[in-house]
């Protein structure tokens, strides 16, 4: 019966906005019939907008759900075993097999329909496996995860379960995209949410019903233990993820380098000893995250208690997931890069050993910038400055600790901080350009520099009246009359 009002409420979209628009028509007859002519005219041009803000909203953006996709397409002439398993788990689930299937590069997956009339009618239907989850899950817990997304179009608990998962959907994409326009625009918007409000708590206890249902359709296929497992290892790689692409990729791109082989690293990250405890903790223990009335997924727990419950043996092999692929390290690192292939020409391919390395270079480069601009150039123009007594030429000026009231020696004291961090970071970028040093970081995002710890000798160039002996003596033999290589 929820469902059915869901759908209901999907076609009550479209009886409001005619509502709307009669109601906008009616109030310029009223102003017109009392002779309010300049009422009339604003009215008229008001009314206008949000008419046509309300047309636009169901003709452009209700009209399709069909998003950009970044990923991998892959046909099945490209990749047969993981098309084969994909129908194999359609067809046990109850539902067509996709029309497409996506390797992107998140630690998910999903399946998508293009859909009309604010998902009421269906046509192509989209897969999209997330790389890291083929790089670590076995074949089974990846199963139990694509079973279940096919498990949100089965027929088998009711016909309409798959148009009210679209309409929630559409309705959130409806909504953020009329948010991105004019004022007129977000006034529908509004509207929109407070309907959408509506239907989200209608269809809320209905979704995590069909996700407990998703779920145990997707355990009958990939076993218990699979399922119990596969949850836990989301979570563990979303985290080890998140971690490797903002701490090691990403910093390394924008250095302008790309490793050799993308995932063979990332899997090698999940097998590190500094990474093993911090992966374990989550999968014992998974984030939970903030739940609200209108969420559509049940608290995880819940869901690994469930499918527990259901204690169905194993079937199947229990290889890694990866196997699927005919070439998987490859299509699995254009995923990561496909959105950027027009970078790729200019980024230099690099082993692990030696971007560590190089990404620790290029914040050491961005840190001592300033320094090397008000100081001449050279790490050993920033000394000859000091031993000048011209302290104060290279102290910052621009930063305010705290609140920005604190008194002189105070605030000559933090920017003398900022001094020393980039006096560092330039010495310790010209014993590596001298090969007398280097960087290496853990998987943890750690870095450490490996050559002589130099920090009193910084110190005490620094000081009010001090001296660069210490630090020149240290190092001597260096050529530091040189800018580093950017």
């Amino acid at each position: 019966m929820r469902a059915v009002v869901a759908v209901a409420l999907l076609v009550g979209v479209y009886v409001l906005v005619l509502a709307v628009l009669a109601g906008i028509v009616l109030v310029d007859v009223l102003w017109f019939v009392n002779d309010r002519p300049i009422a009339v005219i604003w009215w008229s041009i008001i009314g206008g907008m949000l008419a046509f803000a309300l047309v636009s909203a169901l003709f452009a953006v209700a009209g399709t759900s069909d998003d950009e996709v970044h990923g991998e397409l892959v046909g099945e002439q490209d990749e047969p075993e993981l098309w084969a398993l994909v129908r194999r788990l359609a067809a046990e689930v109850g539902t067509r097999a996709p029309d497409r299937i996506f390797i992107v590069a998140e630690a998910n997956a999903a399946v998508s329909q293009r859909t009309r009339l604010l998902g009421l009618v269906a046509t192509t239907r989209r897969m999209y496996v997330g790389a890291p989850l083929l790089a670590c899950m076995t074949e089974r817990q990846l199963s139990f995860v694509l079973a279940h997304e096919l498990g949100h179009y089965s027929n088998r608990d009711t016909r309409l379960m798959g148009v009210v998962a679209a309409g929630r959907v559409a309705l959130i994409r409806m909504i953020s995209k009329l948010n991105d326009r004019s004022w007129y625009h977000a006034a529908v918007a509004l509207m929109f949410a407070l309907y959408a409000r509506l239907y989200f708590s209608v269809t809320a206890s209905l979704s995590r019903q069909q996700e407990f249902a998703a779920d145990a359709a997707a355990t009958r296929i990939a076993g218990t233990d699979a399922a119990a497992s596969a949850l836990r290892e989301v979570r563990a790689v979303e985290a080890a993820w998140s971690l490797f692409h903002d701490k090691h990729f990403r910093p390394a791109w924008e250095a302008g380098f790309l490793p050799t082989t993308i995932f063979t690293a990332f899997t090698g990250l999940l097998g590190s000893p500094e990474l093993r405890a911090f992966l374990n903790s989550v999968r014992e223990n998974p984030p939970e995250r903030e739940h609200s009335p209108y969420d559509s997924h049940p608290p995880l727990p819940d869901r690994i208690a469930a499918v527990t419950a259901l204690a169905v043996p194993g079937r199947g092999t229990d290889r890694p997931a990866g196997a699927l692929l005919a070439n998987g390290g490859a299509v699995m690192d254009k995923t990561l890069v496909s959105e950027l292939v027009e970078e790729l020409g200019v980024k230099r391919r690099v082993d692990w050993a030696t971007l560590s390395h190089t990404a620790a270079r290029a914040t050491r480069i961005e840190r001592s910038r300033r320094l090397l601009r008000v100081g001449g150039g050279s790490l050993g123009t920033v000394l000859d400055t000091l031993d000048e007594g011209k302290l104060a030429v290279l102290l910052r000026t621009d930063v305010r600790p705290g609140s920005g009231t604190s008194g002189v020696r105070v605030r000559r004291e933090f920017a003398r901080g900022l001094l020393i961090a980039e006096l560092t970071a330039l010495v310790e970028l010209t014993l590596a350009d001298r090969h007398q040093a280097r960087w290496e970081s853990d998987w943890l995002g750690t870095t450490t520099f490996q050559g002589p710890d130099l920090g009193r000798e910084i110190e005490q160039a620094t000081d009010d009246g001090g001296s660069t002996a210490g630090l020149r003596a240290a190092l001597a033999g260096i050529r530091i009359d040189e800018a580093p290589a950017r």
